[in-house]
């Protein structure tokens, strides 16, 4: 899926390899604000993780993709940071760090928008809403960012810009799944 020239991250990772069936996952929980789902999804990474450890002990931090919950936020719960605290109750062996990204204000959302603005946004909104408030906990480490869907990767190499930068030796993505227009 991923088409970048120069996407900035190392690689991505992929939970499920059944797409429909996590997205109506995701959305419940996402969207439907079913916030159960957490739970049960903090479970899956955790196996996902110590079925592949010999993949995963290389990285030094699993953080958070960056959610904006400040005023004028669209959704004001981080949905991503719930699943990485569940994760951690699971799996405490992880070097689940959430939040080592922030977000300094709200934009456009990519849900049913083309490729092509998905990307304005992720290069101008986003790029100039990403920061590392913390550059020393990452500096020198390999930086695993969890995501809940991967589209095309604009969003993820944002991340992964702003954390090198930082930084980070190394940047690569974990998502529960793919989806195109995710």
């Amino acid at each position: 899926m991923c088409t970048l020239d120069d996407p900035l991250f190392a690689r991505i990772h992929t939970v499920c390899d059944r797409p429909e069936e996590m997205w109506d996952a995701i959305t419940s929980y996402k969207y439907g604000e079913d916030r159960s789902w957490a739970d049960v999804l903090g479970r899956i990474l955790v196996g996902f993780l110590d079925d592949r450890r010999e993949d995963f002990e290389r990285y030094d931090l699993i953080t958070t993709g960056a959610i904006y919950v400040g005023p004028r936020a669209q959704r004001l719960w981080d949905y991503l940071s719930l699943i990485l605290d569940a994760a951690a109750r699971e799996g405490p062996h992880w070097p689940f760090a959430p939040g080592l990204i922030a977000k300094s204000g709200p934009t456009a959302r990519f849900l049913g928008i083309s490729p092509q603005a998905r990307q304005q946004i992720a290069e101008g909104e986003l790029r100039a809403a990403l920061s590392v408030p913390e550059p020393a906990r990452i500096a020198g480490r390999r930086v695993l960012v969890f995501d809940d869907v991967y589209s095309e990767g604009f969003s993820l190499r944002e991340m992964a810009r702003v954390l090198l930068a930082a930084g980070a030796t190394e940047v690569a993505g974990l998502v529960l799944t793919r989806r195109k227009g995710g």
